[in-house]
């Protein structure tokens, strides 16, 4: 008597890995999406952090600067003392050497993008060390399926929170940048 499987329990067995297969890629993408988006968001907290610490400590107002390319799928913060001239993170070479700058490069660009009611040459907001406030203002990470919002209020605050595709963060004075990744 041969010992081995037949061809429909070999069949039967390709089919439930195919099923398990089928039934758990989608989910394990989306958690994976959903860790990528939780770790940028740390990061880029931290780093928000970072600067209105560097701020208060300096005692001059500093500019966040947000700057993308979309077609290449790129993005990045940079922050600045304020000075006429403004630091590109995309092009950092052309910064100016007397100006203090810092820049944020994300983790997954690729998967995850910015969006802002404005863009490099304009900042998204001012940190005022002075009177320890800060300009409203907001912006966002995404990907095609969650949205992160970060929010500045005039206190000083900041705060991050799961935001909806009609985020008024977004829509900014007329401004509708509502691209996906």
């Amino acid at each position: 008597m041969k010992k081995g499987f037949t061809l429909a329990e070999v069949l039967i067995v390709m089919l439930l890995i195919s099923l398990t297969i089928v039934l758990f890629v989608p989910a394990w993408r989306e958690h994976e999406t959903r860790v990528m988006l939780e770790k940028e968001q740390h990061n880029l907290y931290l780093f928000l952090r970072r600067i209105q610490s560097l701020a208060e400590n300096s005692g001059d107002i500093w500019l966040l600067i947000a700057s993308r390319d979309i077609q290449a799928r790129r993005w990045c913060l940079s922050a600045q003392s304020k000075t006429d001239l403004r630091c590109d993170c995309l092009n950092p070479t052309l910064c100016s050497r007397e100006t203090e700058a810092y820049f944020y490069n994300p983790l997954f660009p690729h998967r995850i993008m910015l969006s802002a009611g404005r863009y490099y040459p304009r900042e998204i907001t001012r940190l005022n060390a002075v009177r320890d406030t800060s300009s409203s203002a907001c912006f966002s990470l995404q990907t095609p399926m969650q949205r992160k919002v970060f929010s500045f209020f005039n206190v000083g605050s900041l705060k991050v929170k799961e935001g909806s595709v009609d985020s008024a963060c977004i829509a900014e004075k007329g401004n509708h940048d509502i691209s996906r990744p």
